[in-house]
């Protein structure tokens, strides 16, 4: 019975060591966990990293809206456009063969450094091994809370730090959401955060917007010739919920960094009720909207000036004192 005892403690025990390590693991960043190699001089072996030949990895949001693979390889350009959340991975190449570097590890000796990097546009620059080789990874913004694309040029410098070797690789780009012209005729599908433009396909007709999970904005009309930035933000607000007492809240924001479309139109969104409270968000405090409820769709429905902050509720919300 002792010595089961004592098994059953020692288990424990393993696991608990198991679980601390993965832990800490989990804790180290990526480019600490690449085991580094002996020395690789550039003055004998001339390493360049490369844009052409680069594999660009695109979220499953940014290639399902403009219909691209999720992955692709890069071609030589004068310029690059890349999206949010986008990751870059630059080859290290043997100028001398053509020839990738080819192991995981990442020689003692090299290390890089950058200039000209927009934080608004790239939000980190390391060394990685997702494509199954030694590469620089460059790690696009997640978001950009604009309609406006930023144009940048920024270098990365590869280092031989024992023999003072270095080779620099410019990258002029240019850093945006997605977009895609409006569609009259069909529900023209919105992926958050987009540009949204009112191209020569278009000439004032009233338009429906889907922002997918049943959020439908109709009888929209956008401003001919023009582009607009659209961002729905669902983030639970819990400012609203602890100050109303509300926590069984949906949360709709429009409103982005910038304003959205101020244009009227009917917005539908999701309620599992029909006698749910529809509120809308105005300088902090909550502003009630009659709502109709269209029980086939399970869905309120109200006519708005604008595409604004909204809240849906299955209880009426009153400030708590």
């Amino acid at each position: 019975m002792k010595l089961v005892k004592k098994m059953t403690m020692l288990g424990v025990a393993a696991m608990l060591v198991v679980g601390m390590s993965a832990v800490s693991y989990a804790q180290i960043p990526l480019n600490m966990m690449i085991t580094t190699a002996a020395p690789i001089s550039m003055l004998e072996n001339t390493y360049e990293l490369r844009l052409q030949g680069a594999v660009l990895k695109h979220t499953a949001q940014t290639a399902r809206a403009l219909s691209i693979p999720q992955q692709q390889t890069i071609e030589a350009q004068e310029e690059y456009f890349f999206y949010p959340d986008d990751t870059l991975y630059l080859p290290l190449i043997n100028t001398q063969t053509g020839k990738a570097y080819a192991q995981k590890s990442r020689p003692s000796n090299w290390s890089f450094y950058t200039y000209g990097i927009d934080s608004k546009a790239i939000s980190n620059v390391r060394w990685a091994t997702e494509t199954g080789t030694l590469t620089v990874a460059i790690d696009f913004a997640a978001s950009l809370p604009q309609s406006e694309v930023i144009s940048c040029v920024s270098s990365i410098t590869l280092c031989d730090d024992q023999n003072d070797c270095r080779s620099v690789l410019t990258i002029p780009f240019r850093f945006g959401n997605v977009t895609k012209e409006i569609v009259p005729g069909v529900v023209n599908e919105i992926s958050s955060p987009m540009n949204l433009k009112a191209g020569d396909l278009y000439n004032g007709e009233a338009v429906t917007l889907s922002f997918g999970n049943n959020v439908i904005f109709k009888n929209a009309v956008l401003p001919e010739g023009q582009t607009i930035y659209l961002n729905l933000d669902r983030s639970f607000d819990s400012e609203i919920a602890n100050r109303y007492k509300s926590f069984d809240i949906q949360c709709y924001n429009f409103m982005g960094d910038e304003d959205t479309f101020e244009e009227p139109g009917r917005v539908c969104l999701p309620a599992q009720k029909g006698d749910s409270y529809v509120y809308e968000v105005v300088d902090g405090s909550l502003k009630r909207i009659q709502s109709e409820y269209d029980e086939e769709n399970s869905l309120v429905c109200f006519t708005s000036d604008k595409l604004g902050y909204y809240i849906v509720s299955p209880v009426l919300m009153t400030e708590a004192m």
